[in-house]
């Protein structure tokens, strides 16, 4: 079955399902919100952040880590108790759920990411050097890095509908 509907002024035609032939208002907002940009941007920011970490560990100008572990873990914990309650909210027409919906894949992998580095790291002893304090504080600076951008790019989209 074809659809017809008209789309920033220009006459589209595409397939539909059976009878559904109205556009969803989610495909615009996924489309408003660049979720390829936040992947990119957030890929690029946690080396960034990660490296320089690492290298502030590995020359001893970051002496107390554990506490930073702890609160990256806390941050990660917040962060998916946010997302899941606004992603259970009762209301199904708001932007920020459309938005969730449109960057979840990102949000869990910086959540997630964040959450089982920060206990690997709070778990194990981060002895300056010793790589797998080195490896374990690189992939939570990484992570949370990731998660920041995420919930900026999050922000961004549902303050932009």
């Amino acid at each position: 079955m074809m659809c017809d509907y008209e789309y920033n002024g220009q006459y589209v035609q595409t397939s539909c399902n059976q009878s559904s032939c109205i556009r969803s208002e989610s495909d615009d907002l996924c489309s408003g919100c660049s979720k390829g940009m936040m992947i990119l941007v957030g890929i690029i920011s946690g080396l960034v952040f990660a490296a320089l970490t690492v290298l502030l560990f590995i020359n001893s100008l970051l002496t107390a880590l554990f506490p930073a572990m702890l609160t990256s873990l806390i941050a990660g914990l917040a962060a998916l108790g946010v997302v899941l309650s606004a992603a259970l909210f009762p209301r199904d027409d708001t932007a920020g759920k459309k938005c969730i919906r449109c960057h979840l894949g990102g949000l869990f992998f910086g959540i997630f990411g964040t959450i089982a580095s920060s206990l690997l790291a709070v778990s194990t002893d981060l002895a300056a050097g010793s790589v797998i304090a080195y490896v374990t504080v690189g992939l939570t600076a990484f992570f949370l890095a990731f998660l920041l951008v995420s919930l900026l790019f999050l922000v961004k989209c549902a303050v932009k509908k």
